[in-house]
């Protein structure tokens, strides 16, 4: 009871610091860097906390993404669910491979997590016409080894064990 009292606790601290990192002002000419910070929280949680963690935590997630952009009800939220769906389908390939190589399956998480924001989008007629609508996906797979060592040595200190017996 205590363990998963203190695993909400970190999930939802977690969950508020990526999120207010979501909607710092930034520079007009920065915004196309920045990284998808909820989308790389989620991941890591789908991997190391399977149990407590599901794509349907990643749907209400989404929705509260949602509500703090201003977009389109539900557009993150199928968005992160799907992704999360796909994380915990390669779970064991990410828990196989050391860090600098989960990066590339980051890549590909975020890459299809951009291609279907940039699907509803064009639904809408607002394309970017730009390839630095890409450099957020970039700067995400950058910074998910540096995100994974933080919340790790967080995790550590606050004896949030991991479910599994192999950490990422």
């Amino acid at each position: 009871m205590l363990q998963t009292l203190k695993w909400w606790l970190f999930f939802i601290v977690g969950f508020y610091v990526c999120a207010v990192l979501t909607v710092f002002p930034l520079p007009l000419s920065w915004q196309w860097f920045r990284p998808e910070w909820v989308l790389l929280y989620f991941i890591y949680c789908q991997i190391a906390y399977p149990r407590n963690f599901d794509p349907i935590v990643a749907w209400v997630g989404g929705l509260l993404v949602d509500s703090l952009l201003e977009t389109r009800i539900g557009e993150h939220a199928l968005v992160y669910a799907v992704v999360c769906y796909l994380a915990a389908y390669l779970r064991s390939r990410f828990l196989l491979r050391p860090l600098w190589q989960q990066v590339g399956k980051i890549f590909l998480l975020v890459s299809l997590s951009q291609i279907l924001i940039l699907w509803f989008h064009a639904l809408e007629g607002q394309n970017p016409h730009t390839l630095l609508y890409w450099m957020g996906t970039v700067m995400s797979c950058l910074f998910w080894p540096v995100m994974v060592l933080l919340i790790q040595s967080l995790n550590s200190k606050q004896r949030v064990a991991p479910i599994s017996s192999r950490s990422i």
